[in-house]
């Protein structure tokens, strides 16, 4: 099954350190150009 992430799911996963549960689940991840964009935000979490 193919997912599309958001951005509000991935931040979180990533500052639990739990962001390899969607390709377990969902075997392939889609990541728009957009949610990277946000992603890499100055303002986002460090971690993220």
């Amino acid at each position: 099954m193919i997912v599309v992430a958001d951005t509000s799911p991935l931040n979180y996963l990533i500052q639990i350190d739990e962001v390899g549960l969607l390709p377990a689940i969902f075997g392939q991840v889609l990541l728009p150009t957009a949610v990277a964009r946000e992603l890499l935000h100055p303002n986002a979490p460090r971690k993220v």
